[in-house]
């Protein structure tokens, strides 16, 4: 659990460091322009303070050299200062400095405003770096931050949304439901595109921790397994959107029985809850992952054949229910093809094999060989077909 007031006080620490070490460095008795930067450089993650340092210096260095270039030519009026102005505001963009490229002009009118004095362009250049330099080097050495974990939870946290939907389905359909419930369950289905966006912005922000950050040694795998997992659990939402356009399309339906009989009904409400629970236990398999914590692969196992079962069972139904009209076939055919999908992309078999490229060795190979080997066709590995441990039944 990370402490509050880490950041608050890694701030305050690296201005002050900043302006300790600019004093007998720095021509200006007064260098606080190093503990401005330090203060501005300072970021959530040491990659973003690294980042917002290197650009911070080179976009006072840019603007420092346009004032001294341009004071020996123009004076100093409103023309002038419009021109030089318009002038950084180009070059800071082709240099894409991003939130710092209003320094860039900042850094040449402040020179310009002194007359372009040398004195004055070499201590703002000096005093930034400084700070620059203090910033991240406070940043990397007090608590660089890790956001795995928020990560992992978000991810889960989708997993456990994702299965709420599934099983208001499965309680709701053990009756005849209703256009307007079938309408709402789209709808949720749907709504998931927002935990989706959360946890993907969760994810980029974890990304960014891990990155130059010595802590990541401790969860070497993190990022793969928040990616793909993510990943699995996106196409399965979009395979539950699907399922649930089935079913309203099945309720909107023109036949004499809108809706599927009892038994059908029961199936497929128990499927869904089997679905509900191994998309549950995936997520859950993330945040152990993440956290370092067992695995669940068993617990995903029993889950998934459970389902595997229900499905077998609804396809067989299906297929002979003399009840259902010809025309609604094709509804039958979209309703399990997505629900394999589903079952597919939380596949317990295919996170095992991910979990152990982790741990294979890597190529010791120099980089010469193995480009040579690419070169002649050999280094490329052949990725086999995905093998389905329950292949489904195409009969219907």
């Amino acid at each position: 659990m990370r402490l509050r007031g880490v950041r608050t006080a890694k701030v305050a620490l690296a201005a002050t460091v900043a302006y300790a070490v600019a004093q007998p460095l720095s021509s200006n008795a007064r260098p606080i322009l190093a503990p401005l930067t330090a203060l501005l450089v300072v970021q959530l993650t040491l990659y973003e303070t690294l980042r917002t340092g290197l650009r911070r210096v080179v976009s006072v260095v840019a603007g420092v050299l346009v004032a001294v270039g341009f004071s020996s030519l123009l004076h100093l009026n409103a023309l002038s200062l419009g021109f030089v102005v318009a002038a950084s505001l180009v070059i800071g963009r082709l240099l894409r400095l991003g939130s710092e490229l209003l320094e860039v002009p900042i850094s040449a009118m402040l020179v310009l405003a002194v007359g372009g004095a040398q004195s004055a362009a070499t201590g703002r250049v000096a005093e930034t770096v400084i700070g620059a330099v203090v910033g991240v080097a406070v940043g990397a050495a007090v608590a660089p931050p890790l956001y795995v974990r928020p990560a992992g939870e978000a991810v889960q946290n989708l997993a456990q949304e994702m299965s709420d939907v599934l099983r208001r389905m499965a309680d709701e359909l053990t009756t005849a439901y209703t256009r307007e419930q079938a309408s709402a369950w789209l709808d949720a289905a749907r709504g998931l595109g927002a935990d989706i966006l959360r946890a993907d912005r969760a994810l980029t922000k974890a990304d960014d921790s891990l990155r130059l950050n010595l802590r990541a040694l401790r969860t070497p795998h993190a990022g793969v397994s928040l990616h793909s997992g993510l990943e699995s659990l996106e196409h399965a939402a979009v395979a539950l959107r699907a399922v649930s356009r089935s079913l309203l399309d099945r309720a909107l339906g023109g036949s004499p029985e809108q809706v599927y009989g009892e038994d059908v009904r029961l199936t497929l409400s128990e499927l869904l809850r089997q679905v509900a629970g191994a998309v549950e236990v995936y997520g859950q398999l993330i945040g152990a992952e993440v956290a370092g914590a067992g695995p669940h692969e068993p617990e995903l196992q029993a889950a998934q054949d459970a389902a595997w079962v229900a499905r077998d069972r609804l396809t067989e139904l299906l297929r002979t229910d003399a009840r259902v009209h010809v025309h609604a076939w094709q509804l039958h055919g979209d309703l399990l093809a997505n629900i394999d999908r589903m079952l597919r992309e939380i596949d317990v078999e295919e996170r095992t094999r991910l979990r152990e490229s982790w741990d294979q060795p890597r190529d010791r190979r120099g980089p010469a060989e193995a480009v040579l080997d690419g070169l002649k066709g050999r280094n490329f590995t052949v990725v086999p077909r995905r093998r389905r441990r329950r292949p489904p039944r195409r009969r219907h």
